[in-house]
């Protein structure tokens, strides 16, 4: 067993922040974590980010929510 995934995603984490300085408020820290959050959930399952954000900010709601996906896989991939 290992944590690669884990390590991986978290490194992504920290050069984002190692390039941008990190944030300057506890409310910018807190989008900061959302959106890195939605970013790496929608990678791990194979969502478009953008088309993601695009579809819940125009509140189209066309695409399926990331709860419902991680959901559907879930069931479909029993351990």
């Amino acid at each position: 067993m290992h944590n690669n995934p884990a390590e991986l995603a978290l490194r992504e984490y920290v050069v984002k922040r190692k390039i941008s300085n990190g944030t300057r408020t506890k409310g910018g820290t807190k989008a900061w974590d959302v959106f890195l959050s939605l970013l790496d959930t929608c990678q791990k399952n194979d969502v478009n980010f953008y088309a993601y954000l695009r579809d819940r900010i125009s509140n189209s709601y066309e695409m399926p929510s990331l709860a419902s996906i991680i959901l559907e896989r879930s069931q479909a991939d029993p351990l």
